[in-house]
């Protein structure tokens, strides 16, 4: 009960159960087109979309929910269900201001663990940085250059550069490098993997580069950053 799966357009699914057990389903055609981007409140929906879909992807498309969480959804879904058999005037901007509420929900949820950099809930005034944001995010254990990242996002090199940096803070090179420093000491605390091994999880291809980097950014080497770590964790525990 309340658990959500998001499956892209198209895509065939099916739900199992167990037999003797009756089950309330709800299927939701959620399409980013419900939104405009020229709304505030809706361009923090966008946003919140586009951690979700992160969220999914790392995790087999499912959602599990808490308790709480699960009431909620579910009243949101008999809301909306509502709504729209009686189709009373403003239904469609009720169940549009219900889908928002939804995303939400679930983003406040206490099972959900996706941790999203910057201020929470703030959205970024482009839609196009936003998208490669997500796409760092999803993909910055591989090689990525701007040729990449231009090849879906339509803005001249130049421009692309200047908004970036209006948006983040950080020029492009600085934000990938900072968020796989940010990987790469995650993965030197909870796994036993070799420094090296871990460099190139995080999607450095130069050892030398990644060390170098990594004191640039944390003050301290990566093999040092992981032994303080370990050793503070074990005084306090």
């Amino acid at each position: 009960m309340g658990d959500l799966l998001f499956y892209p357009t198209g895509q065939k699914h099916a739900i199992s159960y167990e037999a003797g057990k009756s089950i309330l389903f709800f299927q939701l055609y959620f399409s980013e087109e419900l939104f405009s981007a020229s709304v505030n409140i809706e361009k923090e929906a966008l946003f919140i979309l586009g951690q979700l879909k992160l969220y999914v992807k790392k995790r087999n498309q499912e959602i599990h929910l808490s308790r709480i969480g699960c009431e909620r959804i579910s009243k949101l879904f008999e809301n909306m269900r509502w709504e729209f058999t009686k189709r009373y005037r403003g239904y469609s901007w009720t169940i549009r201001f219900k889908l928002i509420e939804l995303l939400v929900t679930v983003i406040r949820d206490r099972e959900f663990k996706l941790p999203i950099r910057g201020e929470m809930g703030k959205p970024f005034s482009n839609s196009h940085i936003q998208d490669v944001l997500i796409y760092l995010e999803t993909d910055y254990m591989n090689e990525i250059t701007v040729n990449n990242i231009l090849q879906f996002c339509p803005l001249s090199r130049s421009h692309f550069h200047a908004l970036f940096k209006q948006e983040t803070g950080k020029t492009f090179i600085e934000y990938l490098n900072n968020l796989r420093c940010e990987k790469a000491a995650e993965l030197l605390i909870t796994t036993d993997d070799t420094v090296l091994d871990i460099a190139l999880k995080s999607g450095f291809n130069n050892f030398s580069h990644f060390c170098h980097t990594f004191k640039q950014l944390k003050g301290i080497s990566p093999k040092k950053y992981k032994s303080s770590i370990l050793s503070r964790n074990s005084l306090t525990g």
